[in-house]
């Protein structure tokens, strides 16, 4: 597969990921976060494609942004949401003693699904990508600068 074309699909399933969390937010689920970060979890997979890097098989999402040089300018837009990480490991299981941790609260969730919904639209203009137009090449996979 080619980098423009992972790159644009990695954004169009990011997007998908967001929708579906706010529709689950809105039924006050908790899983809801959960799907937000995978949707910035795409968003930084996107960036570092363009950036010749794997990402491997992980959540950290603080060591993700890590690899992607300082010039990039969504960089800072990425570190905000990299918390996002915790919602995709330690509060998808209980905790050793057997209890759930909350959902964060629904201002905490818009706020995150807000940075991801601007750093997801940014990328997808700097790699013009059509979110709506499935299987659409990206027009460009070189690094963002």
């Amino acid at each position: 597969m080619s980098a423009e074309l992972l790159i644009a699909n990695l954004l169009r399933v990011a997007k998908e990921d967001l929708a579906g969390a706010r529709l689950l937010a809105r039924s006050g689920n908790r899983n809801a976060i959960y799907l937000c970060e995978q949707a910035a979890e795409k968003v930084i997979r996107a960036v570092l494609t363009s950036e010749a890097q794997h990402a491997g098989n992980k959540h950290d999402l603080d060591e993700m942004v890590d690899h992607i040089p300082d010039e990039n300018p969504l960089k800072a837009s990425l570190k905000e949401i990299e918390p996002l990480a915790a919602f995709a490991t330690s509060y998808r299981y209980p905790t050793s003693s057997g209890r759930i941790k909350p959902a964060p609260r629904p201002e905490d969730f818009d706020a995150f699904a807000q940075k991801v919904e601007s750093v997801l639209t940014a990328a997808a203009k700097r790699f013009d990508v059509d979110l709506d137009r499935r299987e659409a090449p990206a027009g460009t996979a070189q690094p963002i600068r």
